[in-house]
């Protein structure tokens, strides 16, 4: 795109507002400006603040434990600011975002009085207002191409660094495992650069080269003396930690271990700090590297075990029990990349091993086994978020689902995929590709008092890497027999039918909860957590962007209703300004509505079981269906090799939806098929293409498989909404009675499967890569087959205080938890779905029962996630009737 010419300095907004009106220098404290005029937000930054930071804040408004960076334009020019602490519930909460237009700024001008003349100049926003979208005023810009505000031309700094803190680089906008801007070198780059690459390399022949179980016996002995290089293949890489505080100053506090392994033993690697930035992103496990320079401590696993007599002093010293820290001063530690051509045999270095189970492996593993595992995505879920702990409440970690499938077993497993410090890979994680997973955990839950456990899934650990498409050429786990024999299971599936099952994204559960209250307050040992209404108000104030919380409370069931598929609902209500930590965010008063989302929260639904009511400005009006990813239908395969024995439907763990007689729009269902027809077109090869990276091929060709849809099954529209109304509710309501587009399971669209995942993954930082209006851009996509509509339940307190509008989503669960009861609304809620034994029950049907649920006592699972700008979605995952 073409930059828009600058305006002359008077006509160009930024130059009017912040520059002197005399021209001279003016003093911080009488250099308050407001910019009426609207300014653009196009990027945000954040960073721990260091024992500097508090100095820029008063004693009551000091940072609270990150700091925000903003990057604010007015179409001509740009200007790094910093937000004051009190915006940070803005950001926090997804209300200020990239594409935000912003009236009324509140400028505060500090200068560097540590640098000669005091010519640099922060500038920081205490108030703003948020407006409506700003892309189309955007559109056709060259952001990047933007001259700064205040940058003479012989000012060479242009660094992006936070401004109000000593820090190298800034932290990913929602969690602190990944890497983040352009500060950590590319791969590509470190390879080209010779600057890194040991003096020592034309002496190699020469160079005395020791082992670790040398290395290991000198530490032992307290030997002195500089030990000689090591020569070492990565066996394991960890996801990066990141430790800075706010009351050291640390530019770089970063740490990244490697397990390393020589003929002798093995040990641990350490990369500090800088040595992160520096080395982090080229180092995978199987590369064998030189090392220089280094320091060897006891392990930190060892250190903490220090006291206690659990270990022999004599122990044999092959054991891992040393940790060999490279840094970059002191001394300045070298690492330098062995091409595997170059690898001698005499070096005696072990091979990468790996440990691949199948599903079918997995049932009769004991929780905790680490494995590896290869399967093609069937399921990306949307990105969640979960506090971590020892985070000070304000540190977030990063998860999804995935669905894969190895064509073994009684059906696919689930990975619960936390972050892996690989953000490019996890950003292209889409259904029709297959994915490896190492290092990953064996997980159960669902027992029953000693028995077997119900469901079993992966997780990712500390030391997890994910290969995507793309990835996997020239990896020596391509040739194993295992991966080999599921390659040839992917050569006989049709691609027509897993397109049309492929999902990505919406509101997902798992493991199931048991089906009646007994056992659920078995499972939690008899303590529920139950929270009164007033509590889960306060609670939920208090969540963050894609923050998700599960919580029980106790009630009644005043309405229910059936809401179709792609039926617009009730107008979407949203937490009020006054609401926990927001109310003093700013000195200015703010708008309420996400200026991205303005547009998308149209009337969605009316109040389930009641008129429209005006709600109370300090609570949120919300939807939220709960969703699953979709249930195959059975598959049909072509004749030929690694035929399975069996045609048989798998269990889905929960991920179907059984209501197949539930009404569809037609104009839905032409746009499903017209998406279906589509995707298949273009991926007629995706399967052959994304196999082609392990070197094995097909020699039959893969039958064409017409696949019928599920929306044109569907009786036609036309029927009123279903709809029981016990009670009228005039009071206070948390929630809403709508589907928020972030719910809804989308069908897979090979075609625009970027778009697709953009829209559905969490708020980026950068204007570049920001959707106009994300949940517009969900909307164009079909829902997944496994979605037939929900139902809006109306909950109201034992104390008849605040009601709660939350959506049901049936499914149908599996293994023990699965057993036969009656279809009645009541049971459905309590079981999350129809009965496995009947025909599942139409709608009307449901609500047929709903008068049977007045008056009862009933004990409700609640989940609910902040889905940003103060959008609230509450999904009911379970009510059971209390005895």
């Amino acid at each position: 795109m073409a930059s828009r010419s600058p305006r002359s300095r008077g006509t160009c907004v930024l130059q009017r507002a912040l520059s002197p009106r005399d021209g001279s220098v003016v003093s911080s404290a009488r250099y308050r400006r407001t910019c009426e005029e609207p300014l653009y937000l196009i990027a945000l930054d954040r960073y721990k603040p260091d024992p500097a930071s508090k100095y820029h804040f008063s004693p009551v408004s000091a940072p609270p434990g990150f700091l925000y960076d903003a990057t604010l334009s007015d179409g001509d020019c740009k200007i790094r600011v910093t937000l004051h602490p009190n915006l940070n519930p803005l950001v926090q909460n997804n209300a200020l975002r990239c594409g935000s237009e912003l009236n009324s700024v509140q400028f505060a001008v500090q200068f560097d009085e540590a640098r000669l003349g005091g010519h640099r100049r922060t500038f920081q926003v205490l108030g703003l207002e948020t407006g409506s979208p700003a892309f189309k005023r955007l559109r056709g810009l060259n952001l990047q191409s933007l001259p700064w505000f205040g940058r003479s031309d012989g000012d060479d700094e242009t660094a992006v660094v936070p401004l109000l803190a000593r820090r190298t680089c800034y932290l990913p906008l929602w969690d602190c495992e990944d890497y983040y801007g352009d500060a950590w070198e590319s791969p590509a780059r470190r390879a080209e650069s010779p600057a890194h690459h040991s003096e020592s390399d034309a002496d190699e022949e020469s160079t005395q080269f020791v082992t670790l179980q040398q290395v290991k016996a000198s530490f032992i002995k307290k030997s002195k003396g500089k030990l000689g290089p090591l020569t070492v293949r990565v066996l394991k890489k960890s996801r990066l930690c990141h430790f800075g505080k706010e009351d050291r100053t640390n530019e770089c506090p970063y740490q990244a271990d490697l397990e390393v392994a020589d003929g002798s033993g093995a040990a641990s690697v350490i990369l500090w700090n800088s040595l992160c930035l520096r080395w982090y992103r080229c180092l995978d496990p199987g590369m064998v590297l030189q090392l220089w320079d280094y320091r060897v401590k006891e392990s930190y696993s060892r250190r903490l075990g220090e006291g206690r007599e659990s270990q022999n002093q004599d122990q044999d010293q092959d054991q891992q029990h040393i940790e060999i820290s490279l840094n970059s001063r002191n001394p300045a530690a070298i690492i330098r990349i062995v091409p595997e051509r170059s690898v001698q045999r005499g070096w005696r270095l072990p091979s990468q091993t790996f440990s691949f189970l199948t599903r079918a492996a997995l049932a009769s593993c004991p929780d905790g086994t680490v494995c590896d595992f290869i399967g093609l995505v069937r399921f990306v879920g949307r990105p969640e978020r979960t506090r971590k702990k020892g985070g000070g409440g304000e540190e977030f970690s990063v998860y999804r689902w995935l669905q894969l499938d190895d064509g073994t077993g009684d059906g696919p497993i689930l990975l619960k995929l936390h972050s892996t410090s690989q953000p490019e890979t996890h950003a292209r994680l889409r259904p029709m590709f297959i994915v490896v997973c190492t290092n990953s955990q064996l997980a159960s839950a669902g027992s029953n008092q000693g028995g077997p456990p119900s469901y079993q899934y992966l997780t990712s650990t500390r030391h997890s890497q994910v290969y995507g498409h793309g990835q996997h050429r020239g990896r020596s786990y391509t040739t194993l027999p295992l991966v080999q024999r599921f390659i040839a299971w992917v050569h006989t599936l049709s691609e027509a039918t897993e397109m049309s099952t492929a999902a990505v994204g919406g509101y997902f559960s798992f493991p199931p909860l048991p089906t009646n209250i007994k056992h659920y307050l078995g499972e939690r040992k008899g303590n529920p957590c139950l929270l009164s209404m007033e509590e889960l108000r306060a609670e939920v104030g208090r969540l963050q962007y894609r923050e998700h919380r599960r919580f029980t409370v106790q009630g009644s069931i005043i309405a229910a209703r059936y809401c179709r598929p792609g039926e617009r609902q009730g107008e979407q209500g949203r937490l009020s300004t006054s609401r926990a930590g927001l109310a003093e965010c700013s000195t200015r008063h703010y708008s309420s509505a996400s200026s991205l989302d303005s547009a998308s929260l149209e009337p969605k639904c009316s109040p389930v079981g009641s008129p429209e009511v005006p709600l109370s400005p300090h609570y949120l009006r919300i939807s939220t269906p709960k969703q699953s990813p979709p249930r195959r239908s059975p598959r049909k395969r072509p004749l030929g090799k690694c035929r399975r024995k069996t045609e048989t439907p798998r269990k889905r763990f929960a991920l179907a939806s059984q209501f197949k007689s539930s009404p569809a729009h037609s104009r839905q269902a032409d746009r499903s098929l017209q998406e279906s027809s589509a995707s298949c077109s273009l991926a007629d090869f995706i399967l052959e293409q994304i196999c082609s990276e392990f070197q094995l091929s097909s020699d039959e060709e893969e039958q064409e498989m017409q696949v019928e849809d599920p929306a044109l099954l569907s009786p036609p529209p036309g029927a009123r909404p279903l709809a029981w109304s016990g009670r009228c509710w005039q009071g206070e309501r948390l929630g809403g009675a709508g589907v928020f587009p972030e719910t809804v399971p989308r069908r897979y669209n090979h075609a625009r499967w970027e778009l697709q995942t953009r829209a559905a993954g969490l708020q980026p930082a950068c204007l570049s890569h920001t959707l106009p209006e994300p949940a517009r851009e969900l909307e164009s996509f079909s829902p997944a087959s496994s979605y037939q509509g929900c139902y809006s339940i109306t909950i109201l307190g034992l104390n008849e205080r605040l009601a709660v509008d939350a959506v049901f989503l049936p499914t149908m669960p599996a293994g023990p938890h699965s057993v036969p009861h009656e279809n009645s609304l009541a049971s459905v809620l309590a079981h999350g779905g129809p009965s496995p034994s009947r025909p599942p029950p139409a709608p009307e049907d449901l609500i047929a029962t709903a008068p049977a649920l007045a008056n009862k006592h009933f004990l409700f699972v609640l989940d609910i996630s902040q889905q940003g700008a103060e959008r609230l979605e509450v999904v009911l995952n379970r009510a059971y009737p209390y005895p």
